[in-house]
């Protein structure tokens, strides 16, 4: 009897301390890939990648994230050179996007010590880029699909996993919707403008 009444309140107190810890949310910001619809070329801009383009940042409290080449051309491959950076924009209570754009944002609840591992890697990041930036090689999808790995949101894999099937937002996007489904994370979307085609899930 004293074994199951111990039992009952370790699991009542571990449940509780489980939902307290949890109290912390992340929030991963995709902008969709999109192009000018033809009637609109001359006033709408081309973008990075185009229709199989887009951008991915973490965003965690205020801040924002991004994992960015800083060079024009970008590297074919990856250069000991490294023509890339990690940035961290303060939204002050702003959207990451601005109005126009097509975007979904996962809301994803996540523990006191993830929460503050994500910021001290990003910090890290900031201060000393990891890799450059490369059409084959690290970009903001990958990055992002590395570092949801590091704080236990997605598995953890190595970074030539990371690239193959985070090659672009999309492919991210994707596996974050099934998560979502699954997990009965809070998704927030937006319509992108009718002057351009967007990209599809």
């Amino acid at each position: 009897m004293k074994s199951g009444l111990t039992l009952l309140l370790l699991f009542l107190f571990t449940r509780g301390f489980a939902q307290a810890d949890s109290s912390h949310f992340i929030k991963v910001n995709f902008l969709y890939g999109s192009k000018p619809l033809r009637a609109h070329k001359s006033t709408e801009r081309k973008h990075f990648g185009g229709i199989h383009g887009g951008h991915v940042t973490i965003q965690a409290g205020d801040l924002d994230y991004s994992f960015r080449r800083t060079s024009k051309p970008t590297h074919i491959f990856p250069s000991k050179k490294r023509e890339s950076s990690f940035s961290v924009r303060k939204l002050e209570g702003q959207s990451r996007y601005g109005p126009g754009r097509k975007t979904v944002t996962f809301i994803i609840p996540v523990a006191r010590q993830q929460y503050e591992s994500l910021h001290q890697i990003h910090q890290a990041y900031c201060d000393t880029t990891p890799y450059d930036y490369a059409f084959f090689g690290m970009r903001c999808a990958a990055a992002t699909r590395e570092i949801l790995g590091k704080i236990g949101v997605m598995k953890k894999r190595s970074r030539f996993f990371n690239i193959a099937t985070a090659f672009y937002p999309k492919r991210l996007r994707l596996k974050l919707l099934r998560l979502a489904k699954s997990n009965n994370f809070e998704m927030i979307t937006t319509e992108g403008r009718p002057t351009r085609k967007w990209e599809r899930d």
